[in-house]
C-alpha cells in the first residue's frame, strides 16, 4: 500500500508541475515568431513595402502594404497565423493582389522586427491601429475585407464585431484557443488555464457582415468540425468552401487565393452598391 501511495504521489507531483509550467510557458507555445527582416530594395523587388501603424513608447510597429491598382479595388487586410511573420506571406500577398487589390499584411508585436510581446491584447490593438491606418488614408470600410487564417481569424472575428467592412474571411478559425488547447492537451484542464483565449464563438454572432469561411477537410490542428461549429452560427449571408482533403498547411497550395480574390471582389462590389 505504501508503494502504491507513493508512486500515486509522485505522479501527481509531476502532474502539477507539468501543469505548472504549461501555464507558466503557455505563450511560449502559442506564438512562434520570427522577427528576421527583409531588406528594403528586396521588400521594393517584391512589390510591396513597410508602412509605420503606430508608434509609441515600446517602438514602432511596421506591417507591410501593396498598392491598389485601381481606387475602387478591394484592399485586404490579412492576419495571420501563429508562426514566422508577416514578411513569410509576401507570396500569398502576391497571389492575392493578382487582380488589382492591395494587400495590407498585418505586423504584429513581436514579429518580424516589430517591438512587443504578442499576445491577445496586444494583437486586438494592433488590429485596431491596422484598420484605422487605412481608413485614415482615406479607405472606405465598404472596399475593405478582414481575411484571417488560423490564430488570426480570432483577430480578424474581434475586429469584425467592432468594425465595418465589405466583409469576413476566415481561413482554418478556431471557436476559441481554450477550446482548440483543451483538443490538443486533454490531460489538462487547459481551457481554464488559457490566458488568450481568441473566443470567436462569442463574437460570431455580432459580426453583421458577409461571411466567407475556407477549411481544409483534412485539417489535423484545427478540426474541419470546430470551424463549421463557427460557420454554422454565423449569420447570413455566409458562404461555406471546404478544401477536400486540405490540411492546416496546404490550403495556399490549393488554390484558396483565387477563391478569396473572387469573393473580395464580389462583396466589395455588393457594398458600395449597398451604399
Amino acid at each position: 500500500m505504501r508503494l502504491i501511495l507513493a508512486g500515486l504521489a509522485t505522479f501527481v507531483g509531476i502532474y502539477l508541475i507539468l501543469l505548472l509550467l504549461a501555464y507558466i510557458f503557455q505563450r511560449q507555445l502559442l506564438y512562434f515568431p520570427d522577427q528576421s527582416t527583409p531588406t528594403a530594395l528586396d521588400l521594393e523587388q517584391m512589390g510591396v513595402k513597410t508602412v509605420v501603424i503606430r508608434s509609441g513608447p515600446d517602438g514602432e510597429l511596421r506591417s507591410l502594404w501593396r498598392e491598389p491598382k485601381s481606387p475602387d479595388s478591394p484592399v485586404i487586410l490579412m492576419f495571420h497565423g501563429n508562426a514566422g511573420s508577416h514578411f513569410h506571406r509576401i507570396p500569398i500577398y502576391q497571389a492575392l493582389t493578382k487582380d488589382g487589390a492591395a494587400v495590407l499584411g498585418v505586423g504584429y508585436p513581436g514579429y518580424g522586427g516589430n517591438a512587443g510581446t504578442p499576445n491577445q491584447t496586444e494583437l486586438f490593438q494592433a488590429a485596431r491601429d491596422n484598420y484605422n491606418w487605412l481608413v485614415q488614408k482615406g479607405i472606405r470600410p465598404d472596399r475593405i475585407i478582414i481575411v484571417g487564417e488560423s490564430l488570426g481569424s480570432g483577430v480578424a472575428a474581434h475586429l469584425a464585431s467592432q468594425n465595418d467592412a465589405a466583409g469576413l474571411i476566415m481561413i482554418a478559425a478556431h471557436t476559441g484557443m481554450d477550446e482548440l488547447a483543451q483538443r490538443r492537451f486533454p490531460i489538462f484542464p487547459a481551457r481554464w488555464l488559457v490566458k488568450d483565449r481568441y473566443r470567436s464563438i462569442d463574437r460570431i454572432g455580432d459580426i453583421n457582415m458577409p461571411l466567407v469561411w475556407i477549411h481544409g477537410t483534412n485539417d489535423q490542428l484545427i478540426a474541419f468540425s470546430m470551424g463549421q461549429r463557427l460557420f454554422d452560427a454565423a449569420r447570413d449571408p455566409k458562404a461555406a468552401h471546404p478544401i477536400a482533403n486540405g490540411d492546416h498547411n496546404s490550403l495556399w497550395n490549393r488554390g484558396i487565393d483565387k477563391i478569396i480574390r473572387e469573393a473580395s471582389i464580389k462583396l466589395t462590389a455588393k457594398a458600395t452598391a449597398k451604399n
